[in-house]
Parts: C-alpha cells; sequence; structure tokens
C-alpha cells in the first residue's frame, strides 16, 4: 500500500476549504462544491442538519474572514 503525504502548502485556497469542510462535517456533506472568485470563496453542498452546516462554514471560516465566504450548503 503506497500512502502519499500532501503539503497543505501545495494546495488551492479551494483545495484547503474544500478538504477542512469535508473534515469537519466527517464527510457527510453531500455535493460539496468550493469555487473561489478573487478571494471570494463560495461553498455549496447539502448536509441532513442545521448543525452540520454550521460545521461546515465554521472550518471555512476558520481559513477565510467572514467577508470572504458565501454559504450556499442547504439543509435537506
Amino acid at each position: 500500500m503506497v500512502v502519499c503525504a500532501i503539503d497543505e502548502r501545495d494546495l488551492t485556497l479551494t483545495q484547503l476549504v474544500q478538504r477542512r469542510v469535508l473534515r469537519s462535517t466527517y464527510g457527510r456533506i453531500r455535493d460539496l462544491s468550493v469555487e473561489e472568485d478573487s478571494g471570494h470563496v463560495v461553498v455549496s453542498g447539502q448536509v441532513n442538519s442545521h448543525h452540520l452546516r454550521q460545521l461546515a462554514l465554521h472550518a471555512a471560516l476558520e481559513l477565510l474572514a467572514g467577508d470572504r465566504v458565501s454559504s450556499r450548503i442547504t439543509v435537506v
């Protein structure tokens, strides 16, 4: 088995946010999409609880200021 360690310094901003959101929601976000335009990040996806939505948003906010993040995460 080959294990590759990924240095987070090599990841793009969208990759970092996506990785952090997936980790904080324990992979329980469906159709996750992270898009960036001029430093503004939009996180989209579907979760089954408001708690998971908050976890996802908090994960993105750990990396970015609040005015640089928009959430389009829906609870279904």
